[in-house]
């Protein structure tokens, strides 16, 4: 076992519209990289919304109408902090409230429905702190009852509202992600994930590919896709559900998703040579679910059309590695041994662990040290990523480096629209939301909505 190599933030740079930054904030200043999907012409974007519509409860008035104020002028106390939406983003959309009676979400979508067509506006809905862990729980009722009319939304929970602190460094965060979900894309990294000789004739792809069962009916499941391009702009997302105890059947349904989402990014490519990168979770994988993924990678006739198609497996690890007297430490003083973020220790050929929390410094090469860490407290997140060479496809003798299969993973945790003030997520963007889109597509499922036919939620990231 020996220290592989060491990913820095610093080396993966955010793309705006007038420069880059190692800071999410900058987008405040630097504008968003693109205001409508950069692959999906039909759909308009940012520039057609004409209204957010803070939804709320008729007892809650006073806290929807302080989220209103701060949406719409900023932070009184504290501007630099949030400017307010449309200074921040560049936009010019109208903010106003509505009240509904019930948590109930066929009222909270009727009451949405009366404002305007939902290209033109965007719900921002106000509830009750819930734990995600229950299927029942009124966020994924909302969110579904929404995505079954091809309308993403928003949601806000009371508590953050109250919750001053915390919900000042949020505003600009939520914003964000509005943004995305309208379909712009807030930024994207300044450099492609892996280095080529000849980028001009090449265009790589990175894809999010997993399997999540039902929480209450383990026998049926959900196997989705994401994907995104070498930079980690957007693309699309799909979706099937399995059936979880009879192998043809998930192998064949995989295999039918893979398909019809090569095609679509086949469509969009005008490069010679096109390169795979697939991402899997193996968060909620057997080595049943598993073997179904590799047969459906090997059986797919597309992937012939692939110069290369690389397959990566990301799991969590209880393997502990830290710094001895390393630079961080804690407010006492005392170092911490926290690794720094993105330290790769090979465990065995094609086998890696890589620090996805600890410490890093954001002040490299300006003469200054910004020693800081993404961990509050407990031990580091270490991810084991395991590269599958039996479910790779060469065509074109393409031979890309485990050193930049691994940098596609790194590059990935950078890209967050959710908690922006962390440099490095947890987790790659491809697999990070495998339960929020297995759990919705479930609901829309059972709700007896054809996922197939929704045209505009597939084309934004609804999930986040």
């Amino acid at each position: 076992m020996r220290l592989y190599r060491v990913f820095k933030p610093t080396e993966f740079k955010l793309k705006f519209a007038n420069g880059t930054s190692i800071n999410a904030y900058s987008i405040v200043n630097l504008e968003p990289l693109s205001r409508s999907p950069i692959y999906r012409g039909s759909i308009e974007g940012v520039d057609k919304y004409e209204l957010i519509l803070i939804l709320h409860h008729q007892d809650k008035i006073k806290l929807a109408e302080k989220l209103q104020e701060d949406m719409r002028n900023g932070l009184r106390e504290n501007k630099k902090i949030f400017p307010g939406f449309n200074q921040a983003l560049k936009t010019d959309i109208e903010i106003e409230t509505a009240s509904f009676n019930d948590y109930d979400p066929d009222e909270i979508y009727d009451v949405y429905s009366k404002y305007g067509s939902p290209d033109k506006v965007f719900p921002l809905i106000v509830i009750p702190k819930v734990s995600k862990s229950e299927y029942d729980n009124i966020y994924y009722r909302t969110k579904a009852r929404f995505l079954a009319s091809d309308v993403p939304s928003q949601i806000v929970t009371e508590d953050l509202i109250r919750d001053n602190d915390r919900y000042r460094w949020s505003l600009l965060s939520i914003s964000i992600q509005i943004f995305a979900k309208m379909g712009g894309i807030p930024y994207a990294l300044d450099r492609s994930v892996i280095r080529l000789e000849d980028p001009s004739s090449t265009s790589i792809a990175i894809m999010g590919l997993g399997i999540s069962a039902h929480p209450l009916h383990r026998r049926r499941g959900v196997g989705y896709i994401t994907l995104f391009d070498h930079n980690g702009v957007w693309n699309f997302m799909d979706s099937k559900v399995l059936s979880m105890d009879r192998q043809e059947d998930m192998s064949r349904r995989i295999a039918g998703l893979l398909e019809e989402s090569i095609k679509k990014l086949l469509s969009i490519s005008s490069k010679k040579n096109n390169i795979l990168v697939i991402h899997y979770s193996g968060k909620e994988i057997g080595r049943r679910e598993e073997e179904a993924i590799k047969r459906a990678i090997r059986n797919t006739e597309s992937m012939n059309k692939f110069a290369a198609v690389y397959v990566l497996k990301i799991r969590d690890s209880d393997i502990i590695f830290g710094l001895q007297n390393g630079p961080h430490t804690s407010k006492d003083g005392i170092p911490t041994d926290y690794p720094p973020v993105g330290a790769v220790i090979q465990l065995k050929p094609d086998v890696y662990a890589m620090a996805t929390t600890g410490y890093f410094d954001l002040g490299e090469g300006t003469g200054r040290s910004m020693i800081r860490a993404n961990i509050c407290k407990g031990l580091p997140t270490i991810k084991i990523i395991s590269r599958h060479r039996d479910a790779e496809i060469s065509n074109l003798g393409s031979n890309i480096s485990d050193n930049d299969l691994l940098s596609t993973v790194f590059g990935m945790c950078r890209l967050n629209y959710v908690a922006i003030s962390n440099p490095v997520s947890r987790e790659p963007v491809t697999i990070r939301y495998s339960r929020e889109i297995a759990w919705i597509t479930l609901r829309l499922i059972e709700s007896r909505v054809d996922v197939s036919r929704l045209s505009r939620v597939k084309y934004v990231m609804w999930f986040l």
